[in-house]
């Protein structure tokens, strides 16, 4: 694999690197520009500037552009389950998704989404399928900083940190490409691509996809654009540009889960089977809808000696629409997002290490709308009689400043310490367009008065790196993190919780570590990580508010083991052993938490024969432990599922590409999340076997 960069620094011995728009070339070695599995990995995310994820004392995983292109990216899963510790679910609106990186799986705002290095949401207005708004499907690598982020990053950054890439540097010659995929359950594809480096300044790349499913359930049919454009201009020998623009929109209908669990097995293609959700349907369209728009410039300036400064601007608009099916009236939402954002940062090297210093800040306009549409009576427990009409309807604006910095000091040749720090400020203003203090004619919804929040945390961090050859690193980690509120539990309240006042949340991440390289043949990966997390914010189950509850306790190993076997066979293994608790809570005591399986695995056999040159095969093998349905542990555990895919690609010529894939081959039916809530079972099914098969033509 062949890495052009575009943004060259300036050299350690001083002096200004001179560049063309397309960079210079670096050759990692004759064996990964023949490779899937990439054995010397570089990422980004750490630190703000490439670098190899060997000398890094953190636990980064990547996927690199060859091993995304034979995934053949779909859904969300298809991008990351491979990688050590992450699970990726997708829920009943096909595109929507739950995340699991060193925490139980949930819809929890622990987790920073990023595409190209920029928030694809602001930290106070957390939506849980946030990936859905990056272009994944067209991604061309994706890097997951396990464990609470660097000083680079702030509230959201608990458990990890996701980064899709998708501005891939633009061709040196002019291409055109189209791309088409069909498959199982009316699902088809097409892409459309080009780009070109027109003269020593100027050179772009641009793509458009879109996508359709019927879907394999009733009521999951799906529709989907993604578009990229990436132009690069090189203003002189020391300054450069960089603007990306990134759009995605989702119209996805949603289906139920079940609650007998024979229709799991039964292989049951029904939306539901409770007579609640079809008389539902008669009343309002259950759909999930996201739009998502980016667009940044990037302004690298190289005259100063030994510094390099990173200016990016951007401009982000964030749309979410959905009904509340797990409320019995069915509301609407409707959440509408502006926001203007800035990174600052600062790379300055030398001999003893470096240093990377700056702030980043948002402005984000908020307008929330959150309607009953039609009348109701509810039936059962705390049945209520709901009027159509608004139940809320507010606006906030959010403000957010973060300086950091983040020193690599060389103590030896052997011993690296890396100490950051980072101050957050964040402010909501927020205003109710409706009557102040007052609620809703069923007495559910609480409106509060206009006020203001604001929260600060400062989270320091610490690391230390021992690298006794160049091939080896054993390192320890410390990092503090924090998640605020998010302006949904502030102010859409629930009645009975009209005088809660939220803190945010705090984590404390410690981890030891060991990375090596074994003469380039494989690359080893262990990390040993313990997690607290205290002032949880929590959901009362019998009144639907929000208040902080007690701490709770995440710990586990993870393992990732990359290798060439020969020259023609690779493999690529990842482990993980987790478990979550929570800790001396006044109900549940210490009892391991819902949704968290103690095991995760996923191994993948790449086989590229010589008498066959352009081709590529994969079998691969997920396999999702056991876990507990409830945390009570009244439910039981769910059995887990394991699964198997197969995966090809063949370079029929320089013009011309052939791939598909055979997922769930063994036509398994299992759950990809099974719990017990509110006195029943609740099951999302997996998806049955699926076949696809794409082409790809390039001019």
């Amino acid at each position: 694999m062949v890495y052009y960069h575009t943004n060259s620094r300036v050299t350690k011995n001083g002096g200004s690197m001179k560049k063309s728009i397309v960079g210079a070339s670096l050759v990692l070695s004759a064996l990964t520009a023949e490779s899937i599995v990439n054995l010397a990995p570089v990422n980004v995310v750490a630190t703000g500037v490439d670098e190899t994820s060997l000398t890094q004392p953190v636990s980064v995983a990547t996927k690199d552009e060859n091993e995304t292109k034979l995934d053949q990216v779909i859904f969300q899963k298809d991008l990351l389950n491979s990688l050590s510790g992450v699970r990726i679910e997708q829920t009943g609106s096909v595109i929507g998704h739950m995340t699991s990186i060193r925490m139980p799986i949930g819809t929890g705002p622990y987790y920073l989404f990023m595409q190209d290095g920029i928030p694809v949401q602001s930290s106070g207005f957390f939506n849980h399928n946030g990936l859905a708004y990056t272009t994944f499907q067209s991604a061309t690598s994706v890097e997951v900083l396990k464990g609470a982020g660097t000083a680079l990053y702030g509230s959201d950054a608990v458990a990890a940190v996701i980064n899709v890439q998708s501005s891939k540097n633009p061709s040196k010659t002019k291409e055109v490409s189209a791309r088409v995929m069909a498959g199982s359950y009316g699902y088809g594809s097409l892409d459309i691509g080009t780009s070109d480096t027109i003269d020593e300044k100027n050179a772009y790349r641009a793509n458009a996809s879109y996508m359709h499913s019927d879907g394999w359930r009733g009521h999951t049919k799906t529709d989907r654009a993604e578009a990229n454009i990436r132009y690069d201009y090189l203003i002189d020998n020391e300054n450069d540009v960089k603007i990306l623009f990134n759009f995605s929109k989702t119209v996805a209908q949603q289906a139920d889960s079940f609650n007998d669990y024979a229709n799991i097995e039964n292989g049951s293609t029904a939306a539901s089977d409770d007579p609640n959700y079809f008389l539902a349907l008669e009343k309002t369209d259950v759909e999930r809808k996201f739009d998502y728009a980016k667009l940044s410039a990037e302004f690298n300036n190289y005259s100063v000696e030994d510094l390099e400064i990173t200016t990016i601007p951007y401009l982000r608009y964030n749309r979410n629409r959905y009904v509340a099916t797990w409320e019995k009236n069915l509301p609407s939402n409707d959440n509408e997002l502006y926001t203007l954002g800035l990174i600052q940062r600062n790379t300055y090297e030398q001999n003893w290490g470096k240093i990377v210093f700056g702030f980043d800040t948002e402005y984000t306009r908020s307008s929330l709308k959150y309607n009953q549409d039609f009348d109701v009576t509810t039936t059962g427990w705390g049945a209520k009689t709901y009027t159509a009409g608004a139940l809320y309807d507010y606006d906030v604006d959010y403000f957010a400043i973060a300086p950091y910095v983040h020193i690599d000091y060389m103590v030896t040749d052997k011993i690296k310490l890396s100490p950051g720090l980072r101050y957050d400020y964040n402010r909501y203003d927020y205003t109710n367009n409706l009557s102040p203090d007052s609620t809703d004619s069923s007495g559910t919804y609480y409106r509060p008065a206009d006020r203001t929040d604001s929260f600060n945390h400062l989270s320091p961090k610490l690391a230390l790196s021992y690298m006794p050859t160049k091939d080896i690193n054993i390192y320890a980690r410390y990092a503090n993190g924090f998640r605020i509120p998010q302006a949904t539990r502030l102010y859409s309240v629930k009645v009975g919780y009209e005088n809660i006042d939220l803190d945010p949340e705090t984590s404390n991440t410690y981890e030891i570590g060991y990375k090596q390289s074994f003469s380039k043949k494989s690359f080893l990966e262990l990390a040993a990580y313990y997690m607290d997390i205290d002032d949880t914010i929590i959901r009362d189950k019998d009144t639907g508010g929000y208040r902080n509850g007690s701490s709770s306790i995440h710990k586990g190993v993870e393992v990732s083991l990359k290798s060439e076997i020969t020259k023609e066979w690779e493999s690529s293994l990842s482990y993980s052993y987790s478990k979550h608790t929570y800790d001396n809570d006044p109900v549940l005591g210490d009892n391991e938490i819902a949704g968290a399986p103690n095991h995760l695995a996923n191994a993948r056999l790449f086989y590229m024969p010589e008498y066959l040159s352009g081709l590529t095969l994969m079998a691969e093998w997920q396999y999702v432990g056991s876990y507990w349905m409830d945390d009570n542990h009244e439910a039981g555990r769910y059995k887990g599922y394991s699964i198997g895919n197969l995966k090809a690609d063949y370079i029929y010529s320089k013009h011309l590409s052939l791939f598909g894939k055979v997922t769930n081959i063994t036509d398994e039916r299992y759950a990809v999340s099974a719990r017990y809530a509110y006195g029943k079972e609740d099951y999302t099914p997996g998806d049955p076997r699926s076949f696809y098969f794409g082409l790809e033509y390039k001019w």
